[in-house]
């Protein structure tokens, strides 16, 4: 890789390492990866979802419907807690904005390298001869 473009791909990664969406989203990691009570749920939860696959992986004949329905009844109760949980969601939704940031910042990257920004399927803002354009002028 030529050296100036590495330098400028490091300079980069440290501005997007240092940005606000960067910086929430460690915070949102850390109190997701340390909380106790939610990784025992989450533990819990898939541990139930593989049971579940195991049960019904076995003929019809031998499975237990009654095992069978407790255990969606669990998934379905740990699958609400989790969702809950105000680590979770921080976590997710900072996962959400850091993609979002990413697909910005190669959209950007892509338009001073190719001259043409990536399709958002906004019609209105749309340079380029994709098939979502193509169809609406139809």
């Amino acid at each position: 890789m030529n050296e100036t473009i590495k330098n400028l791909a490091a300079a980069l990664g440290d501005g997007i390492a240092a940005s606000e969406v960067l910086v929430g989203y460690r915070e949102a990691k850390s109190r997701y990866e340390t909380n106790a009570e939610l990784r025992e749920a989450m533990f819990e939860y898939n541990t139930q979802r593989t049971i579940l696959g195991n049960e019904f992986k076995k003929d019809v004949a031998e499975q237990s419907p009654e095992l069978i329905e407790m255990i969606r009844e669990r998934i379905d109760t740990l699958g609400r807690r989790i969702a809950a949980d105000p680590d979770y969601r921080a976590y997710a939704d900072a996962q959400q904005e850091v993609g979002k940031l990413m697909q910005e910042v190669n959209s950007e990257i892509s338009f001073h390298v190719f001259g043409e920004r990536p399709c958002t399927h906004d019609c209105s803002s749309c340079q380029s001869n994709c098939a979502s354009r193509a169809s609406e002028e139809e």
